[in-house]
This record gives structure tokens, sequence and C-alpha cells, in this order.
């Protein structure tokens, strides 16, 4: 019994560091811009708009939500997220202005920073 537990005990240690390595890879992220149109006038701030909007990431897979994104003051948002297909959509507070950019079905490869920019249309 010995022999045998010595025997599989360094395969099982290389298989284990061999499936680590191959989950672990290169991060990946999902990053953008929310720009809010009409751009806004000297001494005016969007930043309202961005508090009011929130980026939603579905996992096409599951059909579950997998990220809730905030929009900082600048209206960029970004997130670390695991490879595969995604529903990227745009939560409107009071349904604030309409947007031909999303939802967007995207694909996010290891290692990748995959950028989604959304123009959110206040005029409409």
């Amino acid at each position: 019994m010995k022999r045998i537990i010595k025997a599989i005990l360094p395969l099982l240690v290389i298989a284990g560091l061999f499936a680590t390595s191959c989950t672990l890879g290169n991060p990946s992220y999902l990053e953008g811009k929310l720009t809010i149109l009409p751009e806004p006038g000297e001494g005016e701030s969007p930043a309202l708009v961005y508090s009011a909007c929130q980026v939603m990431v579905y996992d096409t897979q599951t059909g579950k939500l997998s990220h809730v994104l905030g929009i900082d003051d600048s209206g960029y948002y970004s997130t670390k997220i695991r490879p595969g297909s995604y529903v990227i959509d745009l939560y409107r507070m009071g349904a604030i202005g309409k947007t031909n950019d999303v939802p967007n079905v995207v694909q996010v490869e290891s290692g990748q920073t995959l950028v989604l920019d959304i123009d959110l249309d206040t005029r409409r």
C-alpha cells in the first residue's frame, strides 16, 4: 500500500499544478465609458445621470446576473471578469435617455481587456 501511495503522490502533485496553471491564466477585464449626449455645457455635471445608471452583466450560459457595475463621476466603469460570453446592458433609473449600444452580447477571452463604450442620448 505504501508503494502505491509513493507512486501516485508525485502524479497527483503534478496534476494539481497543471490544473492550477490552466485555470489561473491571465486576468480578463471589462471596461468602458458612458457618454451622455448632448455633452454637458460649461458648469454642468453629468454626475447625477452617472449615479442613476449601472452596467448589468449577465452570463449567457446561466442567464444569471454576473456583475452590477457602478459608473464613476467621469462615466467610467470596469471589473475583472472570467472569460466567457456575456450580455451587457444598462440599467437607467427612471428610464433616463436611450441607447443603441446595449444590450450587447460580448465574448471575453482570457487575458483580454474588452472595452465597451456606451452613448446615452438624454434628448430621446
